[in-house]
């Protein structure tokens, strides 16, 4: 290797150090997930130019590069995981939920990004471990979890393999 290389590869590590710090300076103070009211949400994207929610910061969900918000029906699902749902009678703050889905509604990419999320935005999962569990084996499971991977990489985020990675 030769010093023009290296300096190369310093400058890389530098710049991906920056994302990083830009990053995470964006996503302080606790950024909520997403906005629910709209006109909320217009006001905090004016305010913070951008930086309203965990979703904007990260970049929309996209499907067929058409950029899309988080629906409706995917707010049911954030409220039944929230600690004390008012759906449930106990206090627990351990929550099991079954979707039986169709394919395409964007459920697996909600629930990605939920993850990512729950990890990122304070230190309360700190020590934590999350699961995925699919029934087809473990190639679908492996996807998902590069799949998560790939919401961080324009942002200087690259997650370290781990010897269970395949790919």
């Amino acid at each position: 290797m030769t010093f023009k290389d290296l300096k190369k590869r310093l400058s890389v590590y530098q710049e991906t150090q920056q994302q990083r710090t830009q990053f995470f300076d964006r996503s302080d103070n606790n950024k909520p997930f997403w906005i629910w009211d709209i006109e909320e949400h217009k006001q905090a994207d004016i305010e913070s130019k951008g930086d309203c929610c965990f979703n904007h910061i990260i970049g929309l969900p996209k499907k067929n590069d058409i950029e899309r918000p988080i629906f409706d029906y995917e707010k049911i699902v954030f409220e039944c995981l929230q600690p004390n749902d008012k759906n449930h009678n106990d206090n627990s703050s351990n929550k099991l939920l079954w979707i039986k889905k169709a394919t395409g509604l964007g459920i697996t990419e909600f629930m990605l990004r939920l993850m990512a999320w729950l990890c990122l935005k304070d230190k309360s999962l700190s020590g934590s471990q999350m699961c995925i569990v699919t029934g087809s084996g473990i190639d679908l499971a492996i996807g998902l979890i590069d799949r998560m991977k790939r919401l961080f990489y324009d942002k200087g985020l690259v997650v370290q393999q781990r010897n269970s990675d395949r790919t």
